[in-house]
């Protein structure tokens, strides 16, 4: 290869990872963080708390499964928007249908904030990673201990410790 076409070649590589870069950084990430060694849970947060409550019962500190720094977290609903593009490969998703929710359904999306700026945030599409209502809004990373709970059909949510499942309203009315 001529040296002229190998400088180019390097320089659409690097231009390349330049763009791919910011994709992968904590604010923006979705999941994508390298897949596990043996006996090390995965690196996204929604899949270490799966991988949690599939090895134990125990309430979990969720500082504990966090590599970066934030002051508080919560959990909102959002559109689930576009389909993530990378999965099917090595250490992303599998492209499953029941992980791709259509666009305009609301799913919840775990949040962590810092100073009170957003520094990564990830959408929860297993059934598994759901927090129960009412969702937790701005928890100090302090009280950010979460306990296995149950909906009203006995299905297991995530709670933070000491808040209350809230019950179904019997009517509308409130009566």
């Amino acid at each position: 290869m001529p040296v002229c076409a190998r400088q180019r070649h390097l320089a659409c590589l690097l231009a390349a990872a330049a763009m791919l870069w910011p994709a992968l950084t904590p604010a923006d990430a979705q999941g994508l963080a390298n897949a596990p060694t043996q006996g090390e849970m995965a690196g996204s947060v929604v899949s270490r708390l799966v991988a949690w409550r599939a090895r134990t019962d125990q309430p979990v500190t969720l500082s504990a499964l966090t590599a970066f720094d934030w002051d508080s977290f919560s959990v909102v609903r959002a559109p689930a928007g576009e389909a993530l593009a990378n999965c099917n490969r090595e250490g992303f998703l599998p492209c499953d249908p029941a992980l791709q929710p259509p666009p305009n359904t609301l799913i919840q999306v775990l949040r962590f904030d810092r100073a009170g700026r957003p520094v990564y945030q990830e959408r929860i599409i297993v059934a598994s990673g759901y927090f129960a209502d009412p969702l937790p809004a701005a928890v100090p990373r302090d009280r950010a201990t979460l306990v296995s709970c149950q909906d009203a059909q006995g299905k297991p949510l995530w709670c933070v410790q000491g808040r209350q499942v809230k019950p179904a309203q019997r009517y509308l009315d409130g009566g």
